[in-house]
């Protein structure tokens, strides 16, 4: 499995050939990103790729349910075979949610995916 590498900034990277892809444990890390920053219904080849990001965050936020949403989708993505840790912190402050993940792979490797959303 290859996909196209993502910048900083979260936009496709092109000019280095074969080294804008992504492969292997790279590659499934950006995966399961990419679904956590995208919005259900946002995207026209697959309306159920994502999360329903506003209706999880209405208030009062239910962060049990949120939890198992996003479980749900880490779970979902493609190559990811089980959670082996899972964390995530909400900043009211700074509005931001912060979701770490240990997971293995179909190959059963081990990786770690952080991302601040």
């Amino acid at each position: 499995m290859r996909v196209r590498r993502l910048d900083s900034q979260g936009d496709w990277t092109f000019g280095n050939g074969r080294g804008n892809y992504a492969a292997a444990s790279d590659c499934l890390a950006q995966r399961v990103k990419t679904r956590l920053r995208s919005f259900r219904g946002n995207w026209f080849l697959d309306l159920d790729h994502g999360l329903p990001w506003l209706e999880l965050m209405e208030r009062p936020a239910d962060l049990v349910h949120l939890e198992q949403e996003v479980k749900r989708t880490i779970l979902s993505t493609e190559g990811v075979s089980r959670l082996t840790a899972f964390s995530m912190a909400l900043e009211a402050d700074t509005r931001t949610l912060t979701i770490q993940v240990t997971l293995l792979d179909v190959d059963q490797q081990a990786m770690t995916v952080s991302t601040t959303l």
